[in-house]
């Protein structure tokens, strides 16, 4: 191996030892927040106790360590924490909390709830996400956006989820949806509409909506390791929604149509619109170590960014060096609206690159000449 490549790998690792120790940095950060937060619930409910008569056996600290799986004595030092530590900064939203079906009747008979209002059900957990009006970090486990395919909702706007209730088939998990709806008070015949149909949202008394899908964006979201922004991993895909599959500028056009284009109804997607287009393998690397999808040929290189919203879009480098960008590339931009007017992938060679002939690691392209908000985990420009 030659000096050359030697100083590359040296490089590639030290690169990569700096990014799995940010990732454990930022872990234990969110764990110290995650039991801060236990911490707090635990007092506030021994609180709760304290003024309710009728709640004191469920709330004694033996009770309490029993449901935790942990000792008295530790429940004891979650409430002297919670009492002593200074509040820190606020969730980014309220989790919400994911129940079986009996779990969910319960909930809901017992009043926690309170009314409902609408029932969300779908074969596609997307549509739920979406749907729901509610910040994807409300369903964070971890890094993952986990979004159940059912979502009942009060009307002053608390949610619970429910595993294992589905839509869009005859099979077991409808019919788990049926037979929970119906112990809920739901009349047969609406509880029914989960069979026909992908997508079905009720009120108690009428079905409010009902077809194929309520969206195209397809994928999921994950929640960046610092706790700041989302992601969606976006390939070309085999899928069974109308249409076929879909390719990645599909999913692209997909998300901008109805999620970048609508900031009003989902905020966390408001902001300018910048990405960034990775011209080098080996500053896209870092993109792709960690996707449990990879596929050797399906590389991340385009980036496209609004508020909170980031999509790591899987397209080939040129093959062509005098060729600045892929076609791939370009149709991912073209998809997103972020494609220079008039510009040609042969006529960026001159704009872009320096005398000595060679490639930066990645270009920007933004109305406001500004980098990305939330630099995509680990890429480092050099």
């Amino acid at each position: 191996m030659d000096y050359r490549r030697v100083r590359a790998e040296v490089r590639r690792y030290q690169a990569d030892m700096h990014v799995r120790q940010r990732r454990v940095t930022l872990l234990h950060r969110a764990l110290r927040d995650a039991e801060a937060e236990r911490d707090r619930s635990v007092a506030g409910f021994v609180a709760f106790g304290e003024q309710h008569e009728g709640a004191r056996d469920a709330v004694s600290r033996r009770a309490i360590g029993r449901q935790l799986g942990v000792t008295h004595p530790a429940v004891n030092a979650m409430v002297e924490r919670a009492r002593t530590r200074s509040r820190g900064p606020a969730a980014l939203a309220p989790l919400v909390p994911v129940l079986g079906a009996d779990e969910a009747r319960e909930y809901v008979q017992s009043g926690a709830l309170g009314a409902i209002a609408r029932v969300l059900v779908a074969m596609y957990p997307g549509d739920i996400l979406l749907e729901s009006g509610l910040d994807p970090s409300a369903f964070a486990n971890g890094t993952d956006i986990d979004v159940p395919n059912m979502l009942i909702q009060s009307a002053d706007g608390a949610a619970i989820g429910v595993e294992d209730c589905l839509a869009g088939y005859g099979g077991t998990g409808p019919s788990n949806t049926v037979r929970l709806l119906e112990e809920l008070g739901f009349p047969v015949d609406l509880a029914r509409e989960v069979f026909d149909y992908r997508f079905v949202e009720l009120a108690p008394d009428r079905v409010l909506r009902s077809g194929d899908a309520a969206h195209q964006v397809g994928g999921g979201l994950e929640l960046s390791s610092d706790g700041q922004h989302f992601i969606a991993r976006v390939r070309s895909q085999r899928t069974y929604l109308p249409g076929g599959d879909l390719t990645a500028a599909h999913t692209v056009a997909a998300w901008c149509s109805e999620v970048m284009d609508e900031p009003e109804r989902y905020p966390w997607a408001a902001g300018e619109r910048r990405a960034r287009v990775y011209l080098d393998r080996n500053a896209a690397a870092s993109l792709n170590n960690d996707d449990p999808h990879r596929i050797a040929s399906n590389r991340y290189s385009v980036v496209i960014e609004q508020g909170r919203l980031q999509l790591w879009v899987s397209a080939y480098f040129p093959y062509n060096f005098a060729d600045l960008l892929s076609t791939e590339q370009l149709h991912a931009l073209d998809a997103a609206g972020m494609r220079p007017e008039g510009i040609e992938p042969r006529t960026w060679l001159d704009r872009f690159l320096p005398r000595r002939r060679e490639r930066p690691p990645f270009i920007l392209i933004s109305e406001d000449a500004q980098d990305l908000t939330h630099s995509p985990e680990g890429a480092t420009q050099e």
